[in-house]
C-alpha cells in the first residue's frame, strides 16, 4: 500500500487528518513544515510514499486549503487547477473523497 504525506504547521489538524485517512486504511505519515517533508522524501527509498497533501492558499484567494500532488511531479507543477486543492475546512467525507477521486 502507498502512504500520504500531510504537511501541515497545526499539529492538531495534522493528527486529525492522520486519524481520519487511517481509519479509512490509508498509510499516513506527517511533517510539520517542508524541510522535515522533503527529508522524508529523500528517506523514502522504497518509494512508499505516492501522494503529499501540503497546507496552502488557494489560488488567487487568502483562504486555507491542502494542494495535493505525487512525489513523481515534474518540478514545475501548476497550482492553478484548483481541483487539486481541498478548501478548508473540510469533513472527513470530504477529505476521504477528495483523496479517493484523485489516486
Amino acid at each position: 500500500m502507498k502512504t500520504i504525506m500531510i504537511v501541515d504547521d497545526e499539529g492538531n489538524i495534522l493528527e486529525e487528518i492522520k486519524k481520519n485517512l487511517e481509519k479509512d486504511n490509508f498509510q499516513v505519515i506527517t511533517a510539520k513544515n517542508n524541510r522535515k517533508a522533503l527529508e522524508l522524501i529523500n528517506n523514502d527509498k522504497e518509494d512508499k510514499i505516492s501522494h503529499i497533501l501540503i497546507d496552502t492558499k488557494l489560488p488567487d484567494s487568502n483562504k486555507p486549503a491542502l494542494f495535493l500532488l505525487t512525489t513523481r511531479s515534474k518540478m514545475n507543477i501548476d497550482t492553478c487547477k484548483k481541483d487539486n486543492f481541498l478548501e478548508k475546512p473540510f469533513t472527513k467525507t470530504q477529505l476521504i473523497d477528495f483523496l479517493k477521486n484523485k489516486i
